[in-house]
């Protein structure tokens, strides 16, 4: 890294509320659609998300921006505060992306299993050093130091399309997951969150709702689905969405309907619509303004 990482992500403690960015420091921050914990959940914010903050509510909920320009309430205590400068820097850091199927543990140390945090596949944190071969010290937004396992965590700048095999394959990693309305992660998840949580897996940054993902890439015919396509569904009468589900091939879906499991393209329920999608189409991490100063290709 080109400084100490940690004396950076410090700084933040030092920012106001009324700073310009933020990330969750803890797994999955919940993302309300009214400043208060009794509204609806909407969506998640995964830990190291960046953020762009638009108000900050004297009860302490913050009002933010999320990259796919989705926008929500998340109550202070799950947010570090960065400005300007400590937002730049972490662009420009090291980095590492949890690619567990499953939540995990960081460590206080390289042997010990006192846990730091849990942590959860989409999870942004910095690299400090190589590690051990088995666990890697790794530094949280908010400055914590702790010890994760190096198979769990991948460098950012690797989360790259390979091709649709490895968003199918996040897919089905994610079988039995319950359902969790506005969920985006391995905790639980809906719909639109199993398929943003599978092409993230990839680099790709999709609309939130199900709604906003069938407008997506190019339309193509059901009859000429290719794996990794998006398939929608919905009320024929009126056509709108409120179901999204990934194409497996062999005319099976992957869906998260009570949890997330395989069903038949046709008894998933209506077809509204389907779509292909393409690196063109869908906005990139390494490509993002918000996750990095430079293009990642």
């Amino acid at each position: 890294m080109r400084k100490n990482l940690i004396s950076i992500l410090l700084l933040v403690f030092c920012c106001p509320a009324y700073a310009q960015w933020a990330m969750p420091h803890i797994s999955v921050a919940h993302v309300r659609t009214e400043p208060r914990h009794g509204a609806e959940m909407s969506t998640q914010a995964l830990m190291g998300t960046p953020l762009r903050v638009d108000s900050v509510t004297k009860s302490g909920w913050v009002a933010v921006t999320m990259p796919d320009g989705y926008k929500g309430y998340i109550i202070d205590n799950s947010l570090t505060m960065l400005d300007d400068k400590a937002m730049n820097d972490w662009r420009d850091s090291s980095r590492g992306i949890v690619m567990a199927s499953h939540e995990v543990r960081a460590y206080v140390d390289s042997l010990s299993y006192e846990p730091v945090t849990d942590l959860v596949a989409g999870d942004i944190v910095a690299l400090a050093g190589n590690g051990d071969g088995l666990r890697r010290k790794i530094v949280l937004p908010d400055g914590r130091e702790a010890w994760s396992f190096c198979a769990d965590i991948m460098p950012l700048d690797s989360l790259v399309f390979t091709g649709v095999d490895h968003i199918i394959e996040m897919a089905r990693r994610q079988m039995g997951v319950p359902y969790l309305w506005g969920g985006l992660s391995t905790k639980g998840m809906d719909c639109s969150g199993l398929t943003k949580l599978a092409f993230f897996s990839s680099g790709y940054i999709l609309p939130r709702d199900a709604s906003q993902q069938a407008v997506a890439g190019e339309k193509v015919a059901v009859d000429s689905l290719q794996r990794g396509d998006l398939v929608f569904y919905g009320k024929p009468e009126t056509g709108r969405i409120n179901h999204v589900a990934i194409y497996e091939g062999d005319g099976i879906v992957i869906e998260a309907a009570g949890r997330v499991r395989r069903n038949r393209v046709g008894d998933a329920g209506k077809v509204i619509t389907a779509r292909r999608l393409h690196v063109a189409s869908t906005s990139t991490v390494g490509g993002h303004p918000w996750y990095y100063s430079r293009k990642v290709e």
